[in-house]
């Protein structure tokens, strides 16, 4: 495509005229002004801003939305250049020559010097050599604005770009809508009553725009298959791709579970019945199954905490312990038989979320202590059980003396908490402490 044909189709997709203007943001448009928030902070520092997620989970949006809040605050419209590497339209600017003709063009032509200027590169991944075309922009005394990049894949920010910026880039992480996010995108009550609905809804802002239950499962089909083939398969190329696709079906009923990779090896095999890689040379199932879990990680599929322990050789007896999604809206349950899956799964991606450091808890052997999560943030830390309901103590008392007494034998100095839907507990142990949902959060959130 010629420079100049070019040049008139990223005029046009960058939002600059009052009849592109409306197709920068959705119909149904929630500010994410916690994001939003983040990314302010940053404008006046000399650093690459990433915004990552999983795919559809809202980062481009919030990158579009950062670019209006600029407008409202009157920076020149044309001081803001967004290019969407998704688009075929514009194709050829992935091309490393056309886009660094683009980015020149508009610097010298468009940019009013004496307002700020911003280059918004939204799926980065698909420039071609976008690390070292990005480093240079951020380098050259000549293109002297702020970069913000989009991606799907955590890998994306290697150590070689890391090297080439001097690690001077930070990430900001963009979730699918919080519980609190979810309440008031669907108009529903932020209340206890109202969690069942987004445990088996999700917070995929697409998603909860359908109605249709067909059209939904669509959708959700749509964005596992769209994941797998850009973000894993086009970027990976793996070896088996039928293992990997049964892979990802197995972790959308086995997530929140305790699992190895060898019970995972196994389980995938006998419902796939997938042949095992145990040929001269090839890889075995295992390390396979190892390998394409990360792939899921990279991409934000799924999450698996770290395992802390008193005791090394416990951790590395200990491949993965548990998996999470990143959205409920991937999980593929019964509704009435995994309603603690999906809270621990929606409490995991909730510590994320506020920046917790998260990891599983193993105690000694001996006492058999499993609790759910140990986090940490600044000066903050907590154990942590997760529980749908206890019940009444005299009926459900096994229950409450592993969810209680195993933080209670525990001997991390920390905050200990027993979170679920239940009102008006009293704890059995005195240093450990109830927590309803609605209470966690407003702890989390603090």
């Amino acid at each position: 495509m010629p420079i100049e044909s070019l040049k008139k189709k990223i005029q046009s997709r960058s939002f600059w005229w009052s009849d592109t203007e409306k197709a920068l943001l959705p119909v149904r448009n929630m500010t994410r002004s916690g994001y939003l928030a983040k990314i302010a902070r940053l404008q006046d520092v000399n650093i690459v801003t990433s915004i990552m997620g999983q795919r559809r989970c809202g980062k481009s949006v919030v990158g579009r939305q950062y670019i209006k809040k600029l407008w409202d605050e009157g920076v020149p419209r044309k001081n803001i250049l967004y290019i969407n590497f998704f688009l075929k339209a514009i194709a050829d600017v992935r091309e490393e020559k056309n886009f660094m003709a683009i980015v020149e063009w508009w610097m010298e032509h468009l940019v009013d010097k004496k307002n700020p200027s911003l280059l918004v590169l939204d799926e980065v991944q698909e420039l071609e050599n976008w690390d070292e075309n990005v480093a240079s922009i951020f380098e050259d005394p000549a293109m002297p604005c702020r970069l913000i990049i989009t991606g799907s894949n955590s890998k994306m920010l290697s150590d070689d770009f890391s090297t080439k910026l001097g690690g001077r880039y930070t990430t900001v992480h963009v979730f699918p809508f919080s519980f609190a996010e979810f309440c008031q995108f669907t108009d529903t009550e932020y209340a206890t009553s109202s969690i069942d609905k987004y445990l088996l809804s999700g917070g995929m802002p697409e998603v909860l725009k359908v109605n249709d239950e067909e059209q939904r499962t669509q959708l959700i089909s749509d964005i596992i298959n769209s994941t797998v083939n850009h973000d894993i398969v086009s970027r990976y190329n793996p070896s088996n791709p039928g293992l990997l696709h049964a892979l990802i079906d197995f972790c959308r009923t086995s997530f929140s579970q305790e699992l190895s990779i060898k019970s995972i090896s196994n389980t995938v095999l006998q419902s796939s019945k997938l042949p095992k890689g145990n040929s001269a040379g090839a890889q075995t199932t295992s390390s396979l199954v190892s390998t394409y879990i990360g792939y899921m990680r990279d991409v934000y599929f799924l999450y698996s905490p770290p395992t802390y322990s008193h005791r090394a050789k416990e951790i590395l007896r200990r491949s993965v312990d548990k998996i999470y999604l990143s959205d409920l809206c991937l999980s593929d349950y019964k509704a009435q038989t995994q309603k603690g899956r999906l809270l621990e799964n929606m409490v995991y991606i909730e510590l994320l979320r506020n920046s917790f450091k998260v990891q599983r808890y193993l105690g000694y052997r001996n006492k058999n202590l499993e609790i759910d999560f140990f986090v940490e943030k600044g000066n903050k830390s907590a154990l942590i059980q997760i529980c749908w309901q206890l019940g009444d103590i005299n009926e459900n008392r096994m229950l409450w003396e592993r969810e209680f007494g195993n933080l209670h034998y525990t001997n991390i100095d920390a905050p200990k908490f027993v979170v679920s839907l239940d009102d008006n507990v009293d704890s059995p142990q005195r240093d450990v402490e109830h927590l309803n949902i609605m209470q966690f959060l407003a702890w989390a959130g603090e």
